[in-house]
């Protein structure tokens, strides 16, 4: 039975499959189950019975033991991607109340290249509120409280709205109006979930703190799943407190999540960052590009010198809106993405997805559509009687069924059929990492990918040569990486006040607004449970030049804030603008602004470890020995067939090397080598792939 002080278990809700770990530190379990949607708590229990049941002992003999409950959800995701959000009423300042609705005249391309809007509020659920407050916080017109109701009122009664969104233009600079409709909203609809602003996002930029409030408001009601989840865990014995992975790559109790639930929006490849960040110290490896393929989506994010890129603003649901999350581009290219034929008759692949149920054809729970999944399995990727570990058998037929019926629209065969979905998912791979080194000014030659996901380490090694990377790292936790991720994050709170200030800033007044944000962060840590004595707070400075719309995040020296600790950061912040967009972007003697500041306060919890691999090293250097020969289609016609060697991945130990073209079947996971390529394994049963040019 797993060790009482220091177990741990991490829990990431996919698309397809909810995964868990199961750690003690030395040891670890891990499971997948169905993604069970609609009900989250079914599946992550059931993984984590597994996962309980596979260290010798029962869920509910394990769950009194556990130090340390982490939870990656997609409760948020799936609402804004399904667009099942209350319904919302937005309380606006008298002359902005057309904002949001203006704004919408963005359009998204959805997955049948249309160009669409995004709806998140209707006129009719848009209130004008009599009130002005001016730049400096000054009462310019009273709030008109009468008024205010008199709008609750029609919202609720007479539109049906389920959740109000308060947001006043100037309220960042004095939040004094939007406290009292907040209060005269509580007073008259005491159950009704009622978002402000202004507490939420406290920054200028009103579209951005607006968008935020009101797509706050549009999903506080995602969490009916996960409160009934908690509930359950602490009657079957949980003792410590259920820690939600946030966008932000920290985490945050049920409590927090549900004042600003959209903040778990990016929760699950948040976590998958995470353990990134934990796989980067064991293995030396500084600077990253994380690739994350699970049955939905491919992930991308960067980790550089150990610390995982990060934004403060993003689109959610094709809205711009402020959200402090760690940088990620998705892409609909899992597992479960579908092949399909479009109005010009070409085949494409994703965003649509057959999900844990049906699934993919060759699962055999009633899907007939091609996915990716489908097309490794005719391909040779994926040896269908190993799928899992042998615990979930594949059906190849299906899938060849399922790739000749989309074949049949494009007069190809199935095999070309899936050598043609294998080839768009990959390309579609490709752009997203080229395009996110793109805009971070990065070189690909000094990154490895670090390949996670049940299929990723099957396009990461071609992603690699595509770009000119040298090395891929494939944990031995590949497939569940991120719900490993989810028992690694420390509490992150954030604290932020608009400034704005010509560098260099003023050390006084920076002095005083770093003190008031200390003092608040570290109440909200407190409030999370997390002692005094586990508490640390960071700085970060929005900084730009004069004029310009998006800001840089530039980390404060830690200490008194004085000149020279001014000089430093408008130094710190002409190096990365020059790294970013090239020297001659910058034009000499402009004024740099500060706009913002921040706290950052990280609280202390126990979280899990990187064991080292189970099985005992042989020499360095020693030759793996194949388990047999599989035939994988690697081209178009009849010569693009080619058979490689396969190994068994439950063999190998600390110190194997083996050389492609190869395939190596894991429990969960298969790792492709191609030809001229070789692998290595380290103490922790990482894959260290040098990947041929």
């Amino acid at each position: 039975m797993p060790d009482t002080v220091r177990t741990c278990i991490g829990i990431d809700v996919g698309g397809t499959f909810t995964d868990c770990v199961l750690t003690d530190g030395t040891s670890t379990w891990r499971a997948k189950a169905p993604t069970t949607s609609g009900v989250i708590g079914q599946g992550v229990l059931a993984a984590a019975e597994l996962a309980a049941h596979r260290s010798g002992t029962t869920l509910d003999e394990l769950l009194p033991t556990v130090s340390r409950f982490g939870l990656g959800t997609t409760a948020v995701t799936n609402t804004l991607a399904s667009r099942t959000g209350r319904l919302v009423g937005l309380l606006a300042t008298s002359g902005f109340e057309e904002m949001i609705p203006i704004a919408q005249g963005t359009r998204v391309v959805d997955e049948e290249g249309w160009l669409s809007t995004p709806n998140i509020l209707d006129h009719r659920t848009i209130a004008a509120i009599e009130e002005r407050i001016d730049r400096n916080g000054d009462i310019v017109i009273p709030i008109n409280l009468d008024q205010v109701k008199a709008e609750v009122r029609r919202l609720v009664e007479d539109e049906g709205v389920e959740a109000i969104a308060v947001s006043f233009v100037w309220s960042f600079a004095n939040r004094t109006h939007e406290d009292q409709a907040v209060a005269a909203v509580a007073e008259l609809y005491p159950d009704l979930p009622v978002v402000s602003g202004a507490v939420l996002h406290p920054a200028i930029r009103e579209y951005e703190r607006t968008t935020f409030a009101v797509l706050n408001a549009y999903v506080s009601g995602a969490f009916f799943g996960i409160e009934e989840l908690e509930v359950e865990l602490k009657q079957r014995g949980l003792q410590s407190p259920l820690l939600l992975v946030h966008s932000g790559g920290g985490s945050i109790t049920v409590g927090e999540a549900r004042r600003r639930p959209l903040g778990l929006a990016m929760s699950g490849p948040a976590a998958g960052v995470a353990a990134a960040v934990a796989m980067s110290n064991v293995t030396n490896a500084p600077h990253i590009i994380t690739a994350d393929m699970g049955g939905t989506s491919f992930d991308v994010s960067v980790i550089d010198d150990g610390e995982p890129a990060r934004r403060t603003r993003g689109e959610m649901m094709g809205v711009w809106t402020a959200l402090s999350l760690v940088d990620v581009e998705s892409i609909g290219a899992g597992g479960g993405s579908l092949g399909w034929v479009d109005a010009r008759g070409m085949l494409r692949v994703g965003p649509r997805s057959a999900g844990a149920v049906p699934g993919p054809a060759c699962y055999q729970r009633g899907g007939d559509q091609a996915t990716v999944t489908d097309a490794l399995v005719v391909l040779g990727y994926i040896d269908p009687t190993r799928f899992l570990g042998g615990d979930f058998a594949l059906d190849p037929d299906a899938a060849y069924a399922a790739c000749a019926r989309l074949g049949s629209q494009l007069d190809l065969g199935p095999e070309e059929t899936a050598w043609g979905i294998r080839e768009l998912a990959l390309t579609g791979m490709i752009k997203a990492v080229r395009g996110r080194l793109a805009s971070l000014g990065l070189d690909p030659r000094q990154y490895a990918i670090l390949s996670y996901g049940g299929g990723g380490s099957l396009f990461t090694p071609e992603i690699a040569r595509a770009i000119g990377a040298p090395r891929v790292l494939i944990p031995e936790l590949a497939s569940v990486l991120s719900a490993f991720g989810a028992a690694t994050t420390d509490v992150r709170r954030e604290r932020l006040r608009s400034v704005t200030s010509p560098m260099p800033v003023d050390p006084a007044l920076m002095q005083r607004l770093m003190a008031e944000l200390d003092a608040e962060v570290r109440a909200d840590m407190t409030a999370d449970g997390v002692a005094e004595g586990d508490q640390t707070v960071e700085f970060e400075a929005d900084l730009r030049f004069s004029k310009q719309i998006y800001e840089l995040q530039m980390p404060i020296t830690p200490g008194p804030f004085t000149e020279a600790s001014s000089d430093a950061l408008l130094a710190s912040f002409m190096d990365e603008y020059a790294k970013r967009y090239g020297k001659g972007s910058i034009v000499l003697r402009t004024p740099v602004e500060l706009v913002g500041l921040r706290a950052v306060g990280i609280g202390r919890t126990i979280r899990a470890s990187v064991s080292t691999a189970a099985r005992p090293a042989v020499e360095t250097g020693t030759l793996a020995s194949p388990v047999g020969t599989r035939k994988v289609r690697l081209a178009r016609g009849a010569d693009g067939i080619v058979e490689v060697d396969v190994y068994d991945g439950a063999s190998l130990s600390p110190g194997h090397e083996l050389k492609g073209a190869a395939l190596v079947d894991s429990m969960d996971t298969t790792v492709w080598v191609p030809e001229g390529s070789s692998a290595r394994i380290d103490e922790h049963g990482t894959f260290i792939m040098d990947v041929a040019r």
